[in-house]
């Protein structure tokens, strides 16, 4: 009986899929570093993109080792790399010798973020930095970027950079894949580059005015007031049309009413002007002033026509 068990065992073994991992074993799907040296500060800016493998339990506690001479900058947590957030997100830091634990409480989400500051090895124009993976966790994608700073030339690395392509900031990249690390196997990549001058990349690829000309105090601009003229312009013209409106329609009303015009008094003689001639229209005499009839044919004479 306890051999036919046995073989039972051998045989689940063997079929069990071959990333599982023991149960409360943290298991990493993939790591992406990326290193960006003199960008906005005079430092290395170390950032790691984490997603914990599908096996992985959640929520848990996750610790991450960075170095003793490093200055932590974010600790954010998400569904993707894409979504990640440090809202809400606890963690206490732990010196220990030449690292800092970083413990990051109740993770519920795969998906993690840590950025960090550290020194920059600087001898004239020569630079040097050593990156270190410390192997807490197995891991099943591990890869590291670079990116070139302005005005800094040649490039060497301890481990190979072979992929080269301009990205965002419209500098230069350099990455490689390195494949699975296995829990407890740790990873070191030297960086050297020559740079003369202390200028950050930041300030090239994206520089921001000391004052915008537009918003600066005591400063008129007319832009600011267009709409406010406009404004006022077209209520202007608004009442204008209305006065204009009402005065046309009282015109049309006294117009349709019917006024009045006086008329002409009918034309008088003014004393002294002496009196029109009348002549009889029957036989045509001329009558003296004051005749109503003519003195020759009796006929009654017609006053005031022509």
């Amino acid at each position: 009986m306890r051999k036919w068990l046995c073989l039972l065992a051998l045989a689940a073994a063997l079929f069990l899929p071959v990333g599982a991992r023991a149960g409360g074993e943290v298991g990493l799907e993939s790591v992406s570093v990326q290193l960006w040296p003199e960008f906005d500060k005079p430092s290395m800016l170390v950032m790691h993109e984490i997603t914990l493998s599908a096996d992985t339990a959640l929520p848990l506690d996750f610790d991450f080792h960075i170095p003793a001479t490093a200055t932590m900058q974010v600790v954010a947590v998400g569904q993707t790399q894409e979504t990640v957030a440090d809202e809400g997100v606890v963690y206490d830091l732990s010196p220990s010798g030449e690292w800092v634990t970083v413990s990051i409480r109740n993770v519920s989400e795969r998906a993690i973020r840590i950025e960090y500051y550290d020194d920059l090895e600087k001898q004239g124009t020569a630079r040097h930095y050593l990156y270190t993976w410390p192997g807490d966790y197995g891991v099943d994608s591990f890869s590291v970027q670079f990116q070139m700073p302005v005005k800094a030339s040649n490039l060497q690395t301890s481990m190979a950079l072979p992929n080269s392509y301009t990205g965002g900031y419209d500098l230069t990249y350099y990455d490689a894949g390195f494949g699975s690390l296995a829990t407890g196997e740790s990873f070191t990549l030297a960086v050297d580059y020559q740079k003369a001058s202390d200028t950050l990349s930041v300030s090239i690829v994206n520089p921001q005015p000391a004052e915008n000309p537009t918003e600066a105090a005591g400063r008129v601009t007319w832009t600011k007031y267009v709409p406010w003229a406009l404004g006022i312009l077209g209520v202007v013209l608004i009442l204008f049309g209305l006065v204009a409106g009402v005065s046309y329609l009282q015109g049309r009303r006294r117009d349709a009413g019917g006024v009045r015009r006086p008329r002409h008094a009918s034309r008088r003689e003014k004393p002294g002007e002496p009196a029109a001639v009348i002549y009889c229209h029957q036989c045509g005499r001329r009558a003296q002033p004051g005749d109503l009839f003519c003195r020759a044919c009796g006929t009654r004479l017609r006053h005031g026509e022509q």
